[in-house]
């Protein structure tokens, strides 16, 4: 178990004959400092040997308990632990009673306020906070109605903004509406929420996009000259993705060896595990031969992770982080494999999901056994998919024009 002690940490003198006041916290045989203010010790004296009652000196010593009871707190909810995560945790900013209904420090504090708030969530809620401010500057959040959306919409539309990423917004500034009107109820009573029956209805859009043929998925699937070791491994990890149900590379990353049994992999997938609170569903892999071939290929034994990439105890911001670099160079390989090939849409990584899916129907797999395989939660999100992924049908369909 961790202490947690306020301390004058003279190791180091500073400017003006001050040192560092910390917390120090110890685990075990290690120690770390959380530097919280710098003081001589003269002042570390009248304060906290003398204790002082003065007003500045009462109200230090609170603010430092403060800081030792958010050290304490952080420490307790951080599972599992990390030195990087915890300093991050300790040294944010709390979240503070919300007074203004200014959109721009509702989204700021229901960031600050939402613990499981997922990094990407975290970024893109940034983003539309942006998005509002620029569009209308220190707009109230009473000032939001289905007149206001529509014209935001517009505009935003003109500007030359896909409907997908407008909507996106929307969902942002919509659950930032609910969490203030039904949470933490700050939002007065009489405002007029601007969305559903009555309002404005966010629209379930989702884009068409072309995806590989068969004869495309087959060049890069039987592909054996490289131009380099880390183009080799990126197009395995593409190939891999594809052959383990289209999986994204998120769950490819944190794999582990003991999800495997008896020639199955069975996980849940990262994206679902925190948004689904029912109809949780397992996905379940059979490890083909040719799986087996490449998992042999490039996965590392002497860790608990397929990948070899990650360690156990790792932080979500960690994960992220090793993600989000390990996609970019991958992608960058796969880029250039697509050019060389002359494959008809951007070679990538998020590809592999979509020709998984594009070579089952192909093939007469139904709509429900896809899902299935996908781990969507209904038939409505497969319907959704594959529709988007059937742009190249439209050339068949047509072939009888005169």
């Amino acid at each position: 178990m961790a202490a947690f002690n306020l301390v004058l940490d003279t190791r180091v003198l500073k400017k003006k004959n001050q040192y560092n006041l910390a917390i120090r916290v110890n685990m075990g045989s290690e120690q770390m400092y959380l530097n919280i203010a710098k003081i001589t010790q003269e002042q570390y004296d009248h304060v906290f040997e003398k204790k002082s009652m003065d007003k500045n000196s009462v109200e230090f010593r609170q603010t430092c308990a403060q800081h030792l009871a958010k050290s304490e707190r952080v420490f307790i909810n951080l599972k599992p632990f990390d030195k990087q995560e915890y300093r991050r945790q300790f040294f944010n900013k709390e979240p503070e009673q919300v007074s203004s209904l200014l959109l721009k420090d509702l989204f700021e504090n229901f960031i600050l306020k939402s613990e499981n708030l997922k990094p990407a969530s975290k970024a893109h809620n940034k983003y539309s906070r942006s998005v509002f401010e620029t569009f209308s500057p220190d707009i109230s959040v009473l000032s939001i109605t289905p007149n206001y959306i529509n014209r935001f919409v517009k505009e935003r539309l003109d500007s030359g903004v896909s409907q997908c990423a407008i909507d996106s917004n929307l969902r942002d500034l919509r659950r930032i509406i609910n969490y203030f009107s039904n949470e933490d109820n700050i939002i007065p009573t009489s405002f007029k929420y601007p969305f559903g029956k009555g309002g404005y209805s966010i629209s379930s859009y989702y884009p068409r996009k072309l995806v590989m043929t068969n004869d495309e998925i087959k060049k890069v699937a039987e592909l054996n000259e490289f131009e380099s070791v880390q183009e080799e491994y990126a197009r395995d990890i593409w190939l891999f993705l594809y052959r383990c149900n289209g999986i994204n590379f998120a769950d490819l990353l944190r794999m582990r060896w003991d999800n495997i049994h008896n020639n199955y992999i069975v996980f849940f997938r990262k994206k679902t595990e925190t948004t689904r609170k029912n109809n949780k569903k397992e996905i379940i892999v059979p490890v083909s031969p040719l799986l087996k071939e490449l998992m042999d290929k490039i996965g590392v034994k002497d860790s608990p992770f397929v990948l070899g990439k990650l360690k156990e105890g790792y932080s979500n911001s960690m994960f992220e982080n090793k993600s989000k670099k390990m996609k970019k160079i991958i992608n960058n390989s796969l880029s250039e494999i697509g050019k060389r090939l002359e494959i008809s849409v951007p070679l990538m990584v998020k590809t592999a999901r979509d020709s998984y899916a594009t070579t089952l129907r192909r093939a007469g797999v139904s709509k429900d056994d896809i899902g299935e395989m996908l781990g969507h939660s209904n038939s409505i999100v497969t319907e959704h998919y594959l529709a988007s992924i059937d742009m190249e049908s439209t050339f068949e369909i047509n072939k009888h024009l005169f």
